[in-house]
């Protein structure tokens, strides 16, 4: 005999598994501390290299100006722009990944509890019916 309410959530849990399961599953195997730390961590370097990349290409395109006019800037103050800018691209890139990985933990754990409380009432249905399918 077929039990409508046990197909209905098991049906649910298969939409979960194909649309978010590959998502959601790697994070919370993760504190959300570690899981934010993770992110932060990767996200330093991405935004270090992303930076020397822009800072390449900026050099590239204006060497003609660089080049005439090296001997008589500043360059102390020169370089510490460069930092400053270097420091506060970095910073608000963490801030922007901080937010994402906070809310994608949230995410990832209330959809998480809406899956198991599906898992649980399907389990429970087939303790109820003696494991009868």
């Amino acid at each position: 005999m077929i039990h409508n309410e046990r197909v209905r959530h098991m049906v649910q849990l298969q939409a979960f598994n194909d649309r978010k399961g590959s998502e959601y599953f790697p994070v919370v195997k993760y504190f959300r501390g570690d899981f934010v730390g993770l992110h932060m961590l990767s996200a330093f370097a991405s935004g270090t290299v992303c930076y020397g990349i822009g800072l390449l290409m900026w050099g590239i395109c204006n060497m003609e100006m660089l080049m005439t006019s090296i001997h008589t800037m500043d360059l102390k103050q020169f370089a510490t722009k460069i930092v400053l800018r270097y420091v506060v691209f970095v910073v608000l890139y963490l801030i922007a990944v901080y937010i994402y990985a906070q809310i994608k933990y949230t995410r990832a754990r209330k959809e998480i509890k809406s899956y198991s409380r599906h898992l649980k009432r399907v389990i429970a249905s087939f303790e109820r019916d003696g494991g009868e399918s």
